[in-house]
Formats: structure tokens, sequence, C-alpha cells
């Protein structure tokens, strides 16, 4: 293995936050070497981000950079990560999950449920946007993208009424004092893979595979792993209203998927549970339920 491992992440503050995270990690083990970039995420407008459907936009130049051999790892939020991979790559979870859950930030409300009918909020989550539309089908979505302190200065400047974020950018960036109310799993699922971080390598690269096994969280990977394959099995993107949350306790498995059609009126929310040995697949399971009931027309409704 090499002597330095180098880390290829975006450019944003919470990208090199979070490879920052990982490179402390590894650091007992191997010498980091952070190699910040921009992607084609940060660089498309919001009508080629849904165009694509915003597959894999945030992974292109960090692949390409370990295909040149220009880096070692690649350092993403697994929610970004599409659930088809390109077959030269792998990726693994590394160190425990943060917050999962989604919350409202406002600087006129203490509360979603306070928001008056016509209210304006600003997200850029098809997911986010339908269940605010259940809520209520007056609110006024405005579409926001650009990393958190930009979001966070847009909700000021512009006046709106209230913001959906994720929790675990906001913890890891230490300004979870901007959340006025983390919305609970059952007010709003969150996507696949939200608050974990994964690293992504070569597959053949088996130096790299076997450092890294001995940082995984086995329980953060199984949920991990479910979730994704909810998703895989109704055939959703980050731009679907589709989310899926697992969690593991007392030998137990629970996971929570969710599917609404994009104007919130429909949706499908179960919760299975099952022993975590027997519950094996339960995310293949759980979306094959949604499929005979529909899911996959709702998501094109």
């Amino acid at each position: 293995m090499k002597e330095i491992i180098r880390i290829a992440t975006r450019n944003s503050p919470l990208a090199l936050r979070q490879a920052n995270i990982v490179k402390d990690i590894l650091r007992e083990s191997v010498k980091c070497e952070l190699i910040p970039m921009t992607s084609s995420g940060d660089n498309a407008s919001s009508r080629e981000f849904k165009k694509l459907g915003g597959k894999g936009l945030f992974l292109k130049e960090l692949e390409e950079s370990l295909l040149s051999g220009d880096t070692d790892i690649a350092v993403h939020s697994l929610k970004d990560v599409p659930f088809i991979l390109n077959n030269k790559f792998e990726i693994t979870t590394i160190s425990t999950r943060e917050v999962p859950t989604d919350v409202f930030i406002s600087n006129k409300y203490s509360s979603i449920h306070d928001l008056p009918k016509n209210s304006t909020i600003a997200t850029s989550s098809p997911r986010r946007i339908a269940v605010l539309k259940n809520i209520s089908r007056d609110f006024e979505i405005v579409e926001i993208r650009g990393n958190i302190q930009t979001r966070l200065k847009k909700l000021e400047e512009e006046n709106f009424d209230g913001m959906i974020l994720a929790a675990a950018g906001l913890h890891r960036m230490s300004i979870q004092k901007q959340i006025t109310e983390y919305l609970s799993i059952k007010q709003s699922v969150p996507s696949a893979g939200q608050g974990i971080l994964c690293v992504e390598y070569l597959k053949n690269n088996l130096n790299i595979k076997r450092m890294l096994k001995k940082y995984k969280n086995h329980d953060v990977d199984r949920c991990a792993i479910e979730e994704r394959d909810f998703i895989g099995m109704i055939g959703g993107d980050c731009m679907s209203p589709i989310g899926a949350h697992a969690t593991i306790q007392k030998e137990k498995i629970s996971l929570t998927g969710f599917v609404a059609s994009k104007d919130g009126n429909d949706f499908i929310k179960t919760t299975c549970e099952s022993s975590v040995t027997k519950g094996i697949g339960i995310g293949k399971n759980l979306g094959s339920i949604f499929n005979k009931q529909g899911a996959k027309k709702l998501l094109n409704k």
C-alpha cells in the first residue's frame, strides 16, 4: 500500500469536513492527503440536474480521478451515490451514522406545523416537496441548491418562511444551533443512506479494501444495504420522492419505506421489522411489497 492515501473529495465546506472525518479515522493506519475538486453536480443547473435525475453527478470527477490513479479513495455522502455503480468501483460505509433525519429551519416559526397554509418554503428535494405538499397543498415551494451556508444565507435574504435540510450536514459543520425542529421519521422518511459516509475505491484495489474493512460499522453497513436495496427494487434515484430508513436495535432490524406522487397527494408508507438474522433481504422484500401496491406508478404519476 502507498505510504500516503490520496482522498478525492468535492471542495464544498461540508464535503471537505466529511473527508477530514474519514482522514481522522484512517490516521491510525496511514497518512492521508485530501485532493479537493469540483464535481458536475456542483456546476449543473437545476434543469440539468433534474434532467439527469442527479445520477452520479457528484461522483463523476471523483471517479475519474480514481481511474486515472490520481487518487486512491473518494468520500461521499451515501445518499448521493446511485444504486447502480460502475462495475469498476466498490463502496463501503465508514464510521457511525450521523443524525439521519430532516430538519425544519425558520426565523419566524417554531414548528413546521405552525406554518400558515400559503407559506414559502425552500427545498430542492422532490421527496421533501411531496412531504410538504401533503401537509398543505397551498405551500409555495422555492427550489434551492448550493452548499449549506449558501442556503442559510438565502433563507434570511429571501425572507422565506422556512427551509428543510438534512440534520447530518448541520451537525457535521457544528451549526446545529440553526435547527428549529427535528422532523421525526414518521413525519419525513429520510433519503436512503442519509447521515452515512461511504468510501469508494477501485474494485481491484485489494490493499485498500483490506485496510477499510476494519473500519466498517457492521450495523450501519447493514442498514445502508437494506435501504439501498429498497430503492433499487423500486427504481428510484435522488430526484424521486422516495425514502428509506433502517435501524438495528436489540437484534431487531426495522425498515421504513416511503414513496409518493410528486404532488404529495398519494403515498405509500410502511414499516416492517424482523430479527437481524432472519431479516436479510428486508429491503428487497419491502420494495417488492411496494411495487405490488403501485409504487412505480406513483413515481410516474
